[in-house]
């Protein structure tokens, strides 16, 4: 069989062999929200996505959990627990009235707003320092001269470029919650999330890499499919030849680079 390679076929992708422990860390953390009815028990999962996440504190974990967050890289972890950390905060705004939160966010919806808002502003950047995130991404970080500010950038970009479908993910469950945040939610440790949603208030495209970064779609494989004999005599050809695999033009061609569908999703909410 013939089989045209993938043009990622050299770059391993983030978030594929996640350990057991950690899925089961994170959904146990998710099933709090997905109760018919919210009790205290979400709360602590607020607790444990922050402090796992976004202070990357291990102490009091299982030994099995916390062995298994050391296996993987730190940015493989955030790519994993992002659509759990979705998820649940979508839904704690969706209840927001019913939890008496409407004038001011309690203490677990502020911990979890602040983790969402490190996961997409600032963890790629803590990331990126960390040893093991250069082989997590196929590569390394240079370290001199100019090409250090380049390097920066294509770590950014190798961060984000697979990162489509949770940009749409954000979009599908935030889109119609982006009012359940007041500017008046937004101070002290949360105030940087004004870069993400004053523009989507306004129907802009937050200017944050999470949602401008180019992203490279996938590829078709093109395969080719050998004749048996039974197929050669059903032919209406009767030929013993191979039939000639064709290829469109565009095959050829290296696929464009696309943004994110922030912006569109954005534009259809507005009138």
């Amino acid at each position: 069989m013939v089989k045209r390679k993938s043009l990622d076929d050299g770059e391993p992708e983030c978030g594929k062999g996640v350990p057991f422990p950690i899925q089961t860390f994170l959904w146990r953390q998710t099933s709090a929200f997905l109760r018919p009815k919210l009790g205290k028990q979400y709360e602590a999962s607020c607790v444990s996505f922050e402090r796992v996440l976004v202070e990357h504190k291990l102490h009091g974990l299982s030994p099995a959990l916390s062995e298994a967050i050391q296996s993987i890289s730190r940015w493989e972890l955030v790519q994993a627990a992002l659509p759990h950390v979705l998820h649940c905060t979508a839904i704690l705004l969706s209840n927001r009235n019913k939890l008496g939160h409407q004038d001011k966010l309690g203490v677990a919806e502020t911990k979890l707003l602040h983790t969402l808002h490190w996961m997409l502003l600032d963890a790629p950047q803590e990331c990126a320092q960390e040893p093991g995130l250069g082989s997590a991404l196929g590569g390394s970080r240079v370290q001199h001269g100019s090409s250090l500010l380049e390097d920066d950038e294509q770590t950014r970009t190798k961060l984000f470029q697979k990162s489509m479908a949770t940009v749409e993910l954000f979009v599908f469950l935030f889109a119609p919650l982006i009012h359940r945040i007041k500017e008046s939610d937004l101070t002290f440790r949360l105030a940087s999330g004004l870069a993400i949603w004053q523009p989507m208030w306004e129907h802009r495209q937050p200017d944050i890499p999470a949602f401008t970064t180019l992203i490279k779609p996938l590829r078709n494989i093109v395969t080719a499919k050998r004749n048996s004999p039974i197929n050669n005599q059903c032919s209406p050809h009767g030929s013993g030849n191979p039939a000639p695999m064709v290829r469109t033009p565009s095959e050829h061609l290296p696929l464009p680079l696309l943004h994110p569908p922030l912006l569109i999703y954005l534009l259809s909410l507005d009138g």
